[in-house]
């Protein structure tokens, strides 16, 4: 049904679309115009093709996602721009095919892409000018507030970031020492030693097939390892594990390691098991766990942190080995050197990182509330189910 007011048409009679120019990268000069790729900007060249305002959204590899372009720009022939607006406010064509599922008109070969002659072809609803611009304002007000967030988590990071430096790494006479219970500042040297010396690795699942997955025990999957510095218990999955099997349960306080990945700065990230589930839990493969001999010497809320610390995530990646996927010996990893203060001051400085955690954590909930709550009104606006005031 069309809204009263608007049109339905076309999407290539609403606006149409054109595919890039090539410009291979032994062509392209230093300069301030910004190349736009189906994944977005991807350099800089002295030269522009299309005067802005310019909306791009990819043509093959990366579709799905559509840039707004302020600026003068170069779009590459892996992308698709607008080359007529027809009228039409660029802003809001840019919101009407930010909510437009491209993938639908993939045409499923290796690569996914789409031929503008079918997007061309869908039909639209377009409601009048001034009713464009006001919902393009409307949502132009979200963006700005998803922007900030982002802003704000990035900066929440480098404050981060800066703290582990300042708390976990340099020598004794530059690393900040936090306050004891008595309120003095801690005091000692950080005894220096090697990973293996803390505890023993253990083996993840073993002689599991594809079809073994999807139901049974808990495991812990790679994904959670590599993506979180102690594992999201809310993120577990399932595998068959039988009765008489001798696989590894995970306890907590287990540190687990990725071994194997495509790129040297992912092998060897560290999640560490904080929460535990009512129920036994497993490790997946391309990961391997290793169990602290005590809790005295190292905490694993301590651990947590070091072993994602630049200095140390930089010397894992230098020992990560390969040629087309990157491998990391246990033996190798179990000889990285970590510093570590006693006990008391190891909890303090835990402490203060997990506040610098749950601020972060905080802002990013905060960031997918407002991307999900601007993608109801997008859907409510861009179809005239509701209606806005001129």
């Amino acid at each position: 049904m069309v809204p009263n007011g608007w049109e339905q048409q076309k999407l290539g009679t609403f606006s149409e679309l054109q595919r890039g120019f090539d410009l291979p990268s032994k062509k392209r000069v230093d300069g301030g115009i910004p190349i736009i790729s189906s994944s977005g900007l991807s350099g800089y060249h002295n030269e522009f093709k299309v005067k802005a305002p310019g909306v791009v959204t990819g043509r093959y590899g990366s579709i799905g996602e559509v840039f707004f372009v302020e600026e003068n720009f170069w779009p590459l022939n892996t992308s698709l721009w607008v080359k007529d607006f027809h009228g039409n406010d660029p802003k809001f064509v840019y919101y009407l095919l930010s909510n437009f599922d491209f993938k639908k008109f993939s045409d499923k070969t290796g690569v996914p892409g789409v031929n503008r002659n079918d997007l061309h072809a869908v039909k639209v609803l377009s409601p009048p000018l001034s009713e464009q611009k006001r919902i393009s304002k409307i949502l132009s007000t979200w963006d700005k507030a998803i922007n900030t967030t982002e802003r704000l988590i990035d900066n929440s990071k480098q404050q981060k970031k800066a703290l582990m430096q300042q708390l976990l790494t340099g020598a004794h006479t530059q690393r900040k020492r936090l306050l004891d219970d008595s309120g003095k500042p801690f005091e000692g040297e950080w005894e220096e030693v090697k990973l293996g010396e803390l505890g023993t690795t253990f083996t993840s699942l073993t002689g599991k097939t594809k079809s073994d997955f999807g139901s049974g025990k808990l495991y812990v999957p790679y994904i959670n390892i590599f993506k979180n510095a102690s594992v999201d218990i809310n993120h577990l999955e399932r595998v068959n594990i039988s009765e008489n099997e001798r696989q590894n349960e995970v306890k907590f306080g287990d540190i687990f390691f990725t071994t194997s990945s495509e790129t040297p700065e992912e092998v060897g990230m560290s999640s560490v098991m904080l929460d535990m589930p009512n129920e036994a839990v497993y490790l997946n493969s391309f990961c391997f766990g290793f169990r602290l001999h005590s809790f005295e010497q190292a905490t694993p809320i301590f651990m947590k942190h070091v072993l994602r610390s630049s200095s140390v995530r930089r010397f894992i990646s230098i020992l990560a080995q390969g040629a087309t996927r990157y491998n990391l010996s246990k033996t190798q990893l179990l000889k990285v050197k970590i510093s570590l203060p006693k006990k008391e001051e190891q909890q303090k400085i835990a402490s203060v990182l997990n506040n610098a955690d749950k601020e972060i954590e905080l802002l990013e909930q905060q960031l997918a509330d407002l991307k999900q709550e601007k993608k109801a009104l997008m859907q409510q606006l861009l179809t005239g189910k509701k209606r806005v005031l001129i």
